[in-house]
This record gives structure tokens, C-alpha cells and sequence, in this order.
């Protein structure tokens, strides 16, 4: 099934808006953007088109829409449950509680709900991280959800929440045999809107040779991989990193997730070998029980990362609370407060302009897709936001990276591009509205099949 763009989009001409790239050899000024056929067609100073309906851009930022490298989209009806949850008490409640009890329209409306929360917040691009494979039906309405919300989408399979403890922390289970199928009959344009990747457990969550097993069938496929490593004390103890590093099955088409409690020497073979890195640096802040956010030991070992949000049961959706997040936890190792692998004299650190860039380009690249996005670069399909610097939380916006990242909200976001195809304008999400009661009926629903009451 391929369902890529039309052709014969509408042209757009954002005017005199100050232009963050992403793009080194652009840089960053006030100019303009046209966006035709879907794509970037030119970005300058004093442009003109008399097809393009004209964006006032004064006052506006303009970016690269943020890309999440890694959401458990499923779990979008359940947003906001535990914020005070430990990473234990996450995996009983969601995962093990909740996840066997999901049936496809759980998932459907799970991923528009996580969809629609995206790209409000000027998130274009989400890595779904999809461990809800209970059955192909499951994995078909995730994916449908991705094509139904206008979001890009990278669809990471992975493996079901029914009988969930045999499938991760020492499981001799293999990968399910449905990423074929998907990949042969759903997913198989690499090009497209939503594409696919694997979410392999890795010699973490499985056994090392289950893990090669599923790494060899990945690259038979030819897709990506994302993998979770350095799960707490668990992580430290099985150093996934280095098993795959000693097995020769390291290489630059991994992403790994977390890596909160690997080694320095691993995240050191994590970058000799090219592979990428996510932090979820507001899941790891809030939640105890994985460790602390990796950011500044990877930046030492090489390594620029890109961000995402993980789950919305514990923290925001949006990229703005990751990245005050992510920043917030490098303070307290230069305030000397930090955990324990971070007492490290020199580590090197990042600013606002940083951050912004791990959620744009570096996020495009552990993707796999910074061919077509992350950047305002000609050519490149147009997949951006632009964000109001002259709302009162922004105002005077001296530095403007800074004043986004420090101050930044979903409400500042006026507008939203994907692909070429407008989905937020004049601070308004198009659609959606039926999507929000639909997924309270969702977790009434999986509340009264697990037997629990329902919040107050």
C-alpha cells in the first residue's frame, strides 16, 4: 500500500519571517520561503510568485518541524496518568496492565490522539515506537492512524503487550514474523509519507542470540533499526552496546534509545561505529528507575543526539518540555548535583541553538531521513512550523533560539507544513475534535476490560 503525496499542492510564499534553517551552509536571517509541489523550492531574500498565497512571516520564526525520534504513539488516550510513576510502576500499569486489553481501534485512536498532540506542538515527524504488535490487525490501524493525521511517520515495529513480561528482559522470543507482511504489502515505499523501521529489544531485552537473529532480519528487509539500552541497573549489568559491538553487529543503520546507564566505552563504539542516539530527556527526568539523561557524555564521545518524548502517560507530548528538560538536567551537572556517571570534570555542554538542532536535523538523521527533511533546504520537502515571537511569553525574543526553547508552547506554534500540506494555521490543529472524545471512550473502555477504576 502506498499512499504518498498528490502532486499539485498548494503554493506558499512565507514572507519576511526569521529563518532558522538548520541548514550550515544557510544559516540563519529574515527572508522567505516557497513552498510548491510539496517541497521547498526556494528560500531567499525578496522572493515573489504571483501563483503562492502569501504568509505574513513578520514577527515569526520559521523552522524545520521537530522531529520525535521515539513515542509510544499507542498510548496516546492514556496521556497524563502517572507523572509521579517510577519506570516499574509504568510497565505494570501501561505496558503489562493496560496493553493486552488494547484491540486495533484502541491503537487507531491512540496514534491520531498522539498524532494530533504532535503536530500542535509543531512536532512534523514521529518515530513510533510501536510495542503493541498484539496482532497484524493492531500494527494496520497504528499505521492508518499515520496516514489519516497528515503526520510523516516512521512506523518502528515492534512486539506485542499481550503476555509483555515474556517479551522483554531475557526473552528467547524472536521477532514477530508480521514485519514481513508489513513491510512486503503495507510499507514497502521507502520514500513515502509513513515508512517503516524495526524496534528490536536487542541482547537487553532479549538474549544475545535472539537479538542477532532479529538484527540479521532487519537488514534483510533493509530497514532501520531503534533498540532501548541502559535501562537502569539492568542496563549497566548487560552493557547491550558492547555485546553488539564484540558480535560485530554494531553499524550506522542503529538508533539506540535511552543509553542512560551505558558505559562512556560504549557511547564511545556507538560513535566510532556511526550509529545515533535518542534521549528522552524529560522521561528520564521525571521517571525513576532508568537513570539520567545521557546528552552531555554523548556529545564527549562524539555523538549528537536527537530528542524525543517516549510516553505521553508520564510527561508532555510537546518538544518544548524536552528540551527545557534535557537542558535543565545539564545544569545540575555543572551545579555538581548531577547522577553518578556525570561527575565528570569537562563534559562538554550544549546551548538553545543545540537543542533546536537535535530536535530538527539530528533528529532527521538517526531516522534515516534527512534526505527529504529536518532542514529548510531547497529541495527538500517542506516540513515546517512557524512560531509566534510577538505572543507576551515570547516578547522581546532577543535571542531567538533561546526565547523558543526557554519560553516556547504549543500555542506559540501558528503554523504547521507537512509535506506541503498546511495542518495548523493561525494557531489552529485542522480536524481532530472527534478524535478527543473518541480516545476518552478508548480509555473508559480499557479501564473497565482491566478491572480498574477510573480516575477522579
Amino acid at each position: 500500500m502506498s499512499q504518498n503525496q498528490p502532486q499539485n499542492k498548494e503554493r506558499i510564499l512565507i514572507k519576511g519571517a526569521y529563518l532558522m534553517t538548520q541548514d550550515n551552509k544557510l544559516g540563519n536571517f529574515v527572508g522567505d520561503v516557497l513552498v510548491a509541489d510539496g517541497r521547498i523550492l526556494e528560500i531567499g531574500r525578496d522572493l515573489s510568485d504571483d501563483r503562492a498565497r502569501v504568509i505574513n512571516g513578520t514577527g515569526n520564526a520559521v523552522l524545520p518541524g521537530f522531529i520525535d525520534t521515539h513515542r509510544h504513539n499507542w498510548q496516546g488516550a492514556l496521556r497524563n496518568l502517572g507523572p509521579a510513576w517510577t519506570y516499574q510502576e509504568y510497565r505494570s500499569q501501561v505496558q503489562i496492565g493496560l496493553g493486552q486489553y488494547f484491540d486495533p481501534r484502541d491503537v487507531h485512536v491512540g496514534n491520531l490522539a498522539a498524532d494530533l498532540m504532535s503536530l500542535d506542538s509543531g512536532v512534523t515527524t514521529v518515530r513510533d515506537e510501536s510495542h503493541i504488535s498484539n496482532s497484524p490487525g493492531h500494527s494496520d490501524a497504528a499505521i492508518a492512524a499515520h496516514w489519516e493525521s497528515g503526520i510523516r511517520a516512521v512506523f518502528d515495529h515492534g512486539w506485542p503487550s499481550t503476555e509483555a513480561e515474556q517479551w522483554q528482559f531475557g526473552s528467547d522470543r524472536t521477532h514477530p514474523d508480521d514485519i514481513r507482511r508489513i513491510r512486503n504489502e503495507v510499507l514497502s515505499d521507502d520514500s513515502a509519507r509513513v515508512t517503516l523501521n524495526a524496534m528490536l529489544r536487542g541482547p537487553e531485552l532479549s538474549t544475545p542470540d535472539v537479538s542477532e537473529r532479529d538484527i540479521r532480519l532487519a537488514r534483510e528487509l533493509g530497514l532501520l533499526i531503534s533498540m532501548h539500552v541502559g535501562l537502569g541497573e539492568w542496563g549497566a549489568e548487560q552493557q547491550a552496546v558492547r555485546q553488539l559491538e564484540e558480535a560485530g553487529l554494531l553499524a550506522p543503520d542503529m538508533t539506540f534509545i535511552h543509553l542512560c546507564t551505558s558505559t562512556d566505552e560504549e557511547l564511545r563504539m556507538l560513535a566510532a561505529r556511526g550509529a545515533t542516539a535518542s534521549v528522552a530527556g524529560a522521561l528520564e527526568v521525571f521517571m525513576p528507575g532508568l537513570g539520567q539523561p545521557a546528552t552531555n557524555r554523548l556529545l564527549a564521545a562524539g555523538v549528537r543526539p536527537s530528542l524525543s518524548v517516549d510516553t505521553e502517560t508520564i510527561v508532555s507530548g510537546d518538544m518544548f518540555g524536552v528540551m527545557r528538560a534535557t537542558l535543565a538536567y545539564q545544569q545540575l551537572i555543572l551545579a555538581g548535583a548531577a547522577g553518578p556517571m556525570d561527575r565528570v570534570p569537562g563534559l562538554p555542554t550544549f546551548d538553545a541553538a543545540d537543542l533546536l538542532s537535535f530536535a530538527t536535523i539530528e533528529g532527521a538523521r538517526a531516522a534515516g531521513i534527512d534526505d527529504r527533511t529536518g532542514s529548510l533546504t531547497p529541495g527538500k520537502e517542506a516540513d515546517l512550523i512557524m512560531v509566534r515571537l510577538d505572543h507576551a511569553n515570547m516578547l522581546p525574543a532577543t535571542d531567538v533560539a533561546a526565547t523558543i526553547v526557554a519560553g516556547g508552547h504549543a500555542g506559540n506554534v501558528d503554523l504547521v507544513v507537512v509535506a506541503g500540506d498546511v495542518l495548523k494555521e493561525n494557531g489552529v490543529l485542522k480536524g481532530g475534535d472527534a478524535v478527543f472524545d473518541e480516545a476518552a471512550a478508548s480509555r473508559d473502555r480499557l479501564f473497565h476490560a482491566a478491572g480498574l477504576p477510573l480516575p477522579v
